[in-house]
């Protein structure tokens, strides 16, 4: 019995059809390191990111199948459990890699490489998880003697798995005295079933680890933002990378695969804390538990600074995004309604783009009138205050927002700008004014400038001055 490219396709497709229907209820699962609810959703996501990009490789090699399959999955990975996923089907493809056929022998290499694999890529293995069963697979099939079996193999590999989900629910202290298992170990037993089904061996999976026994859960996780972000590094600077972000956060996952892709998961208090010091894309903030809208919401800005203050409205904030950002952010929001607030006429441009992408069929995508920073975050404070306001009417008020830009390519033609800016606003007596700071030099002195020259010209403005962190321009300013 060999696993061949076709049977390989068929495994995915059940495991991906059946992870589809159980999705809801792996969701009500999700207990660890957080009780959001969404681990079902996240290991979907990925799932289908990898069979989108499998679906042009042709049925003769299982290791290109494998491969692409990989590739898609690591990119579009969601979450602790999607990204630990993606990260043991980047050792399943290694594995595989050159095979047209895969025998017994490396089907074993396989299940040791996905169990190592899902062990190096969280900062702090915790038993009771992914890691737990996907090593109990493997060291089954590894206690084999030969002459090996394919069938048997997965057999093995599979009774194990299910013995060790069932421990999952003593041996993680979130799930202790509940009687529910781990969501994330059991994600990783139905890609085992889904196999065992395809080679016809095994036993059928057990209907009764969907039941959600766990109420109210604690989470185990105090930090309320997840970060994720996609980057280009090499094996040190991915290492060191962890190493600090498990100093200053935890839950982190950071996998990659062999072209230096490395995909970045951390939850934390402050996303500014985490943030990449060099280019990087897909940046995503989002609260952990966010507060659940009949419209979801994606914020879309070049200011990093603004992404914490995003995600704490309750949106999906995303910096500089593309096309395939916004994609991924529309899905994230998890409703079947979505607002893209755009902080620019590129982004509004890539967020009309992404409305019409096929992955997103069945959702609706409306593109704000937002085109600046300051409009992006007004939308969001106001809906963060007052969820239940009319949205339309909210975005009206904030796509209405006087703007104004400020640049200059030294100081004295900053100061001019800051000069005439001040000007025009003690002419219109403002109420309020906002100031965005951006990261070039003399930005913050600029701003201190701005701010001193209306508070004279207009006393009593209300002034606010928000470090933006964004590269142009160097001041933007509202008005109310």
């Amino acid at each position: 019995m060999f696993l061949t490219a076709p049977t390989a396709r068929q495994w995915f497709t059940l495991a991906l059809d059946q992870l589809v229907e159980a999705r809801a209820r792996v969701d009500a699962l999700n207990v660890f390191p957080v009780p959001d609810a969404d681990t079902g959703t996240n290991v979907v996501l990925t799932l289908t990111a990898g069979a989108r990009r499998a679906a042009g490789v042709d049925d003769d090699d299982v290791g290109l199948l494998a491969a692409a399959v990989a590739e898609g999955a690591l990119r579009g990975a969601r979450g602790n459990s999607g990204i630990i996923l993606a990260q043991s089907l980047q050792a399943l493809a290694r594995t595989f890699r050159g095979q047209r056929q895969v025998d017994a022998v490396l089907m074993v290499r396989a299940f040791d490489a996905m169990a190592q694999a899902a062990a190096g890529a969280i900062a702090r293995p915790v038993e009771g998880t992914i890691v737990t069963v996907a090593r109990a697979a493997a060291d089954a099939a590894l206690a084999l003697a030969p002459p090996l079996d394919l069938g048997t193999v997965v057999e093995r590999a599979q009774q194990a798995a299910h013995d060790a989900l069932r421990h999952t629910t003593d041996l993680l202290p979130a799930l202790r005295g509940t009687g529910q298992v781990d969501a994330g170990a059991l994600v990783f037993v139905m890609l085992l079933d889904a196999l065992a089904q395809v080679l016809q061996v095994g036993v059928a999976p057990e209907r009764t680890w969907f039941e959600a026994a766990a109420v109210g859960a604690a989470p185990e996780s105090s930090n309320r933002f997840e970060v994720m972000y996609l980057l280009t590094a090499t094996h040190r600077e991915a290492a060191r990378l962890r190493q600090r972000l498990n100093t200053v956060g935890d839950s982190v996952v950071v996998v990659g695969d062999d072209a230096g892709l490395w995909h970045v998961h951390v939850h934390v208090d402050h996303p500014a804390d985490v943030l990449p010091p060099r280019q990087a894309s897909q940046v995503c903030v989002r609260e952990l538990i966010p507060t659940r809208r009949a419209v979801g919401l994606v914020a879309a800005t070049a200011a990093p600074g603004l992404l914490e203050p995003l995600a704490r409205a309750g949106a999906v904030a995303v910096l500089d995004p593309d096309r395939a950002a916004l994609v991924r952010a529309v899905q994230d929001a998890a409703t079947p309604q979505v607002v893209v607030l755009p902080g620019s006429e590129e982004i509004a441009a890539a967020a009309r783009g992404a409305a019409a992408d096929p992955a997103l069929e069945g959702i609706e995508v409306e593109v704000a009138s937002t085109r600046s920073a300051l409009a992006v975050y007004e939308a969001a404070a106001l809906l963060q205050v007052a969820p239940d306001l009319d949205v339309a009417g909210v975005l009206g008020r904030a796509g209405d927002l006087a703007i104004a830009r400020l640049d200059g390519a030294d100081g004295a033609a900053l100061d001019d700008a800051v000069d005439r800016q001040a000007a025009l606003l003690g002419e219109s007596h403002p109420a309020v004014v906002s100031i965005l700071v951006g990261s070039a030099v003399g930005a913050h002195r600029a701003a201190r400038r701005l701010r001193d020259l209306v508070a004279s010209a207009c006393p009593g403005v209300e002034t606010y001055v928000i470090a933006g962190g964004q590269r142009w321009p160097v001041l933007e300013v509202a008005a109310q």
